[in-house]
């Protein structure tokens, strides 16, 4: 299991690696549980813009899938 740490760590290294700039990355929150058992994790952008990422592609390490959400950021 990771640590908020460890999965807002994950997620802005892999928005950076999308060339985009982690620090617009305003809010990370577990959706359905805490940061060790939510289903979801929802993330904001600083234009309120919001995207979702998959706990099973977390524990999968399937980082295609979460940058693939981290590219579908919508209102």
């Amino acid at each position: 299991m990771r640590t908020q740490a460890q999965i807002e760590q994950l997620i802005r290294r892999l928005y950076k690696e999308l060339g985009s700039e982690p620090s617009e990355l305003i809010q990370i929150l577990p959706i359905d549980g805490g940061w060790d058992n939510a289903l979801s994790y929802e993330i904001t952008r600083e234009d309120k813009t919001k995207t979702w990422i998959l706990r099973r592609d977390m524990d999968d390490n399937n980082n295609g899938n979460i940058k693939a959400s981290l590219s579908q950021f919508s209102k």
